[in-house]
């Protein structure tokens, strides 16, 4: 009696550490691969591209390839900068955390 008693205990053990580490297991990995939403990444390189050539945008901001092993993401954002009376695009790279990096951008055209 006291043989199967332990083997019970045993087998609900193992089924309670297997289940939390399917848990850890999960948690972990959605934290690790989370990403930035695309309304996220277009308002975050608005932003930034407002900033960088001290303008306003004109047309909303389009995410144009997600690269897929970092998760970032390229979006274009277009600015019209009126002391110089030019249309810019502005192309940044967009991290995990929504942070916008200015890559490059065109000329400005009239």
């Amino acid at each position: 009696m006291d043989t199967r008693g332990n083997e019970r205990l045993r087998d609900e053990t193992m089924y309670h550490v297997k289940r939390l580490c399917a848990f850890l297991i999960i948690l972990s990995t959605t934290q690790a691969y989370a990403e930035c939403s695309d309304w996220d990444a277009r308002a975050a390189a608005d932003k930034a591209a407002e900033k960088y050539v001290s303008g306003k945008t004109f047309k909303r901001a389009m995410v144009l390839k997600k690269h897929l092993p970092s998760k970032r993401k390229e979006v274009a954002s277009y600015v019209y900068v009126k002391a110089d009376d030019l249309y810019y695009s502005v192309f940044s790279l967009i991290n995990s955390k929504c942070k916008a990096q200015i890559i490059k951008r065109t000329n400005g055209k009239h």
